[in-house]
């Protein structure tokens, strides 16, 4: 869309041309912080007037940020028209987290004052991200005046996650051996989604999709000329039901700006660069959040949804605690003789803890993005662990020197620095091994391997550090 229908807003608003539209945080949380004001004296046509000529990405994190209350009387004075406009202005992944915040209640009020046009491209729009395929459906089924049964399905057609449900259907195309002019028209008659294109593609005569045409290259050429010589070749194709993980992979390795979807070679759709976007950017942060065991969680989720997230994992998680605090009672009679090993029981576990979290974050991540193809599971198990050994002797010498000055103890610190270069070799040996088994075994990595982690290192770290301790008693008394 260009700046000027951007611009061109319903309920007056928008700023027209002139000055740019972002604004910084401290302004964005500086205007949230009036309209709440407003809101709350009864003032909720002010606050909407505070609003215009904000760009729809601070308008809808403005009203994403507010008590559902004030969100919810300001979206009673705000036309349909607005929330749409809204939601096809902003980033696709912005669209979608606030169409969540909105909650499936008010997303249902939203959509059923919408025209029927609106409400199935505003639908339409939100598949882009798996997780509303169940709440859109819910959301369709319930509105007063029902949506038309056939295109509601053939929004929601292909499976979640997929290619399908990613791609737009308006993929343009043009014979091999077309010229440039009637590539030109082609476009021309595609509507709005051209301007969202890099390129056209080029197709042989039985339609199997064979090339593509960059927009730039299109633009310079004469119309008389052929588009073959302006051709290069098609890097990569999916089918429909290609996972969604693979769209974002094939678009990072190769640095791709769209691709084909094809079915037999044949070309039925077109994976955009926004949709691009939004499957890179879900994938990484469905990784990031996994790993931390809040897969699918925001910020303003409702608390039931936080606790089904959270709970189960912290539950695990306290199995694994009691299995380290296990691993401590066994030297219960050391202890006893030895109280001062207690206070650095935190201290070697702590650091293996981190250790073993930092190898593993980076090879999740290079998991996720492929890095390791090529690459053998003993090179990066060796690696990793000479890398504990590395750090392990430095932050050996460095807790039993503190040891030793801090409790006059030389033994204290001789236990205390091998059982630290112990453990950030295990550290850095699980961190590597824990995610690679994982994938092995066809085990998503992320969800995991955290909590096994750091179960390693601290079980291992306490049997490291009260074994040397009972072995080497006499030094430390």
């Amino acid at each position: 869309m260009s700046e000027s229908e951007r611009r061109e807003t319903p309920d007056g608003l928008g700023a027209g041309l002139g000055q740019p539209l972002a604004i910084s945080l401290r302004e964005a949380d500086r205007i949230a912080e009036e309209v709440r004001g407003l809101i709350k004296a009864g003032y909720e046509h002010h606050a909407l007037a505070m609003l215009r000529g904000l760009h729809p990405a601070d308008m809808a994190s403005i009203l994403a940020g507010l008590p559902r209350t004030s969100r919810d009387t300001l979206l009673r004075v705000m036309s349909p028209d607005t929330v749409v406009w809204m939601l096809q202005q902003m980033n696709p992944v912005e669209a979608a987290r606030f169409s969540a915040r909105l909650g499936s209640r008010v997303l249902m009020w939203v959509i059923g004052q919408m025209r029927p046009s609106q409400a199935l491209a505003t639908l339409e729009r939100l598949t882009l991200f798996p997780f509303h395929i169940l709440r859109i459906r819910k959301v369709a089924e319930s509105l007063e005046q029902p949506l038309p049964e056939a295109e509601v399905e053939e929004i929601l057609a292909h499976a979640p996650n997929t290619a399908g449900a990613l791609m737009d259907e308006h993929a343009p195309a043009v014979m091999v051996d077309a010229m440039v002019g009637a590539a030109k028209d082609v476009l021309r008659d595609i509507g709005d989604v051209r301007r969202k294109l890099t390129h056209l593609f080029v197709t042989g005569d039985d339609g199997v999709v064979i090339g593509q045409v960059g927009m730039a290259d299109l633009v310079i050429a004469d119309d008389d000329s052929p588009v073959r010589p302006i051709a290069s070749p098609i890097v990569a194709t999916v089918a429909v039901d290609t996972p969604a993980d693979e769209c974002a992979r094939l678009q990072r390795h190769y640095n791709l700006t769209q691709l084909p979807v094809v079915d037999e070679g044949r070309l039925i759709g077109v994976v955009l660069p926004e949709a691009l976007l939004s499957a890179t950017v879900e994938h990484d942060t469905r990784q990031m959040q996994q790993v931390a065991s809040v897969a699918g969680e925001t910020v303003g989720a409702p608390l039931s949804s936080s606790i089904r997230t959270r709970l189960p994992w912290l539950t695990v998680n306290l199995g694994t605690a009691f299995l380290a605090a296990g691993t401590v009672a066994l030297f219960e009679p050391t202890l006893a003789q030895v109280v001062v090993l207690a206070a650095f029981l935190p201290v070697v576990a702590g650091q293996g803890g981190i250790g073993g979290t930092q190898t593993l974050t980076l090879i999740v991540r290079a998991i996720a993005l492929g890095e390791l193809v090529g690459v053998g599971a003993a090179r990066l198990l060796v690696r990793e662990a000479v890398l504990g050994l590395l750090h392990g002797v430095w932050l050996g010498i460095l807790v039993a020197a503190i040891a030793i000055v801090w409790k006059q103890n030389l033994g204290l610190g001789l236990v205390l620095g091998l059982s630290m270069l112990g453990n950030m070799v295990i550290a850095g040996t699980v961190g590597a091994a824990v995610p690679l088994f994982l994938r092995r075994i066809g085990v998503d990595p992320a969800v995991a391997s955290a909590v096994i982690v750091t179960t390693f290192t601290d079980v291992f770290g306490f049997l490291l550090f009260l074994g040397i301790a009972t072995a080497a008693i006499n030094l430390i008394v």
